[in-house]
Formats: structure tokens, C-alpha cells, sequence
């Protein structure tokens, strides 16, 4: 190791990693220095986002419930239109607060000054343009000021495109595929409409996910809601059929998404404050760790696009690198095989990290395969009669997979393709049950004149 160390640990980026894992190593007793190339935290996130509470439940996370929360988030509404229909999920637990509803460019400054209260030092407003790295060994940073800057580990939260991770070799140049581009929105309504028109049925709030033709390319366009504000966000998967004809550019998803007539009467009267695109690697990176270097968060790879997923697995992955650089430092050993040895041990033990990466996965390749006509037809069918009806096709399926039995499943998928055809509700229908109202009220005043 270098003798001429400036810092114990360079974190890099002030987003969702850098700031935890800067605050963790210098709870750790480590010299830390966190540089971020913005002048203000979050400042470029105008989308805001959502907290999952089942991750926080976590003791490294517990920390992060003291941030600033816009609202608590009870339940979740999930509309699948169609053509023909709308079908509506709600998810709802007895009680308890399913995620936080919060704003980034406030929720970045109060972790930066987090990491700031524990002991970090913290440098704003000035880039890394460069590493030092001698005989295949990461040893610090240069500011684009020119300056710079050694130490024993440099942690980098830089995001998905981020400097010191090209230039080491482990962020590999994007092709274009596996990507996705968000767009997203910010839309003022006021506290009270919002108190109005997403509330739940229990008195508590609720976030939205929607799924239509023409307003997404295999995401999950959303609505969250903030105190004064809600933000939108929909975007696209970068296959080849992201932009044609019917879509000449992705900002067409995001205003069929605001013209939908239910989405539209939510916004109703409201102003768009601000417009913002992200765009999230939703690939692996090979490598994690090199000599004296960690990756973090989108860094590193740890983003679940489909899932909407990322700032749990930032906050978990910066600490962990945290962890693992302050290990390495008291061993005196900061090679590659030692950084990843550690650091992949702790990432195995999160369960929750595991849970999500394993069914980010599965949804990814489901996803993938269909159009999204496919899969709104399917989410439908999911619920038909309320569920009680489908929950034939379901248990006859689970009962196949468990037995082995070809029978069961194949009893599955005849019963669900006998009760296609009562998915369809033609005007015809409608206008027979009317008569037969109409008929109904002409006979009640009928036999009511009999009885005078």
C-alpha cells in the first residue's frame, strides 16, 4: 500500500450509495472523504420515489426512517386496461405502511449530511474525471480540478455511467440493450386535492401503477403521490420496437399515459412543475471489486428496472462496501480476490437483496416475451370473477406442478381458455339488462296497481 494516503476511503457520488457508505465508514473510524460533481444532493432527481418499508425493517437501514417523508404509503392500485375493460388490483394489508413516499432532491441532501454528521468529509460541487492506478491497483481519484486525491479503497457511487468505474474496466461501454430509458414527471396539485384523490379505503394513501396500450414499451408507468405534488414515470425498454411509426419519440409514451381519461381526471387542474429522464442499466456487471475499488449501487449493477427497484440495494451495498474496505484495511489487504471474498459474503446474507434479484429476474424474462397487449390480457384473466373464478386455473396448476401431473395443468388451461369468452362484455348485454330493468319496474307498478 501507499504510504502517502490522503483518506482512509474516497466515496464517490452523493446518491444513494455514496452517502451510505460514507456515513458507515466513517462510523468505522475511517478518514473518509464524499465528493459529489453536483453542487446540491439530488438536486437533478425531479422524480422523486418510494421507500420499501420490508427493507427497512433491516437494523443497517433503520437509520433511513428519520428522512424526510412526503407520506405514508398504505396500499397499492394497480389498473390494467384494455380494450374492452379496466381492471383494477388493490393490495392492501390490515395495517402497517407498505413504502414512504419522498422527494430525492430533499432525501439526498439529508443522507449527504448524514454521512456529513458522522464524520465524513464532504465536497461538493466538483467532479472525478480520473483514477490513480499503479501495477493494477486502484489508489485514488483526480478532481477535475486536477487534484489529487490517494487512499487505501475508493468506494464508487457514481451511478450507472459512472467515471471511475469506465475508467477501471469494470463498467463495461452500453450497446444500447439492456437499457431502460424512464421518463418522468412532476405535476403540483396541492395538498388537499391530493388528500382527496388518493386516499385509500382505510383512510391511508395510495400509490398507482398502470398498464394500457400505448403508454409504456414493458414497464410499469406509475403515479406516487407527494405532500403538494405527484410524479409520473413510464419509459421504455431500448428493444428495436421502442421507437416507430406509432411512436416517433419516448416522450409519446409519457403523454398517452397523461391522457388516459382516468389518469386525466387525477391531474385535473394540476401544473407540471418539471420533466426529468433516467436511464438505468438493467444488465450484470462481471466484476465488482478491483484492487483498491468497489462498486455500489447502479455501479455495480444493483438496480431491478422491472421491479422498480434500486435504493434499498444501494443503501445495502454501500454499507457493505463500507464494511468490507474497513475489514481489508485492518487485514492490510485490499486486493481484488479479498474485496470481493467479503464484499459478495455479505450481499449472499440479504435476503432481501435475493428475494428481489431472483424475481426481478423471472419477471424480466416473462416480461420480454409478451407484448404488453399479452400481458394485460393475463393480469385480467388473473382476477376474473373476482378471483374466485380463476382461482380454479390456479389451483389446478400449483396442484399439477406439485403432483407432476400433465392432467391437472392441461385441465388448467382448458378451463381457462372455457371462460375466455365470458370476458367479453358487448353492448348487447347492456342493453338487455336494461330492458329487463325496464321491464322489472313496468311490473312492480303493475301488480302495485292490481293490489289498489
Amino acid at each position: 500500500m501507499t504510504t502517502q494516503l490522503d483518506y482512509d476511503v474516497i466515496v464517490v457520488g452523493a446518491g444513494c450509495a455514496g452517502p451510505a457508505a460514507a456515513k458507515k465508514c466513517a462510523e468505522l473510524g475511517l478518514k473518509t472523504l464524499l465528493v459529489e460533481k453536483s453542487s446540491e444532493p439530488g438536486g437533478k432527481n425531479v422524480s422523486g420515489t418510494c421507500l420499501n418499508m420490508a427493507a427497512l425493517g433491516d437494523t443497517d437501514l433503520h437509520y433511513i426512517m428519520k428522512c424526510p417523508i412526503e407520506r405514508e404509503i398504505h396500499s397499492m392500485r394497480t389498473y390494467q386496461i384494455s380494450d374492452d375493460r379496466m381492471t383494477v388490483f388493490n393490495e392492501m394489508p390490515k395495517s402497517g405502511i407498505l413504502l414512504l413516499s419522498i422527494r430525492r432532491d430533499e432525501f439526498d441532501k439529508w443522507h449527504t449530511e448524514q454521512a456529513r454528521k458522522a464524520g465524513a468529509e464532504v465536497r461538493l460541487g466538483i467532479a472525478v474525471v480520473d483514477i490513480i492506478e499503479e501495477n493494477d491497483v486502484v489508489q485514488g481519484v483526480v478532481l477535475e480540478s486536477g487534484e489529487q486525491l490517494r487512499s487505501h479503497v475508493v468506494i464508487d457511487g457514481g451511478g450507472v455511467n459512472s467515471i471511475v468505474g469506465r475508467k477501471a474496466s469494470l463498467i463495461p461501454k452500453r450497446s444500447g440493450q439492456n437499457m431502460i430509458l424512464y421518463l418522468t414527471a412532476a405535476v403540483y396539485l396541492g395538498e388537499e386535492v391530493i388528500n382527496e384523490r388518493f386516499r385509500d379505503e382505510q383512510g391511508g394513501y395510495c400509490i398507482e401503477y398502470y398498464l394500457a396500450p400505448g403508454i409504456q414499451h414493458k414497464t410499469w408507468p406509475w403515479i406516487f403521490p407527494k405532500k403538494d405534488t405527484v410524479t409520473l414515470g413510464t419509459g421504455g425498454y431500448m428493444t428495436k420496437d421502442l421507437i416507430n411509426n406509432e411512436f416517433p419519440n419516448v416522450q409519446q409514451y409519457m403523454q398517452n399515459f397523461m391522457d388516459l381519461p382516468i389518469v386525466k381526471k387525477k391531474l385535473a387542474g394540476g401544473r407540471v412543475e418539471s420533466w426529468g429522464l433516467h436511464l438505468e442499466f438493467d444488465g450484470k456487471i462481471a466484476q465488482k471489486t478491483k484492487s483498491g475499488l468497489i462498486l455500489t449501487g447502479e455501479a455495480g449493477g444493483f438496480v431491478i428496472p422491472f421491479l422498480g427497484e434500486g435504493m434499498p440495494e444501494a443503501f445495502f451495498t454501500g454499507i457493505y462496501a463500507a464494511k468490507t474496505a474497513a475489514e481489508c484495511i485492518q487485514k492490510n489487504d485490499i486486493s481484488q480476490a479479498t474485496l470481493s471474498e467479503i464484499y459478495e459474503e455479505f450481499i449472499q446474507e440479504n435476503l432481501f437483496m435475493q428475494g428481489f434479484m431472483y424475481v426481478g429476474e423471472e419477471n424480466k424474462k416473462s416480461i420480454l416475451s409478451k407484448t404488453d397487449e399479452e400481458i394485460v390480457e393475463i393480469m385480467q384473466s388473473v382476477v376474473m370473477g373476482g378471483g374466485f373464478i380463476t382461482n380454479v386455473v390456479h389451483t389446478k396448476w400449483l396442484r399439477g406442478v406439485e403432483n407432476d401431473s400433465l392432467e391437472d395443468i392441461e385441465d388448467a388451461q382448458t378451463f381457462l381458455e372455457f371462460i375466455q369468452p365470458y370476458r367479453q362484455v358487448s353492448t348487447d348485454y347492456l342493453e338487455i339488462y336494461r330492458e329487463m330493468r325496464a321491464q322489472a319496474k313496468l311490473e312492480e307498478i303493475s301488480t302495485k296497481g292490481d293490489e289498489i
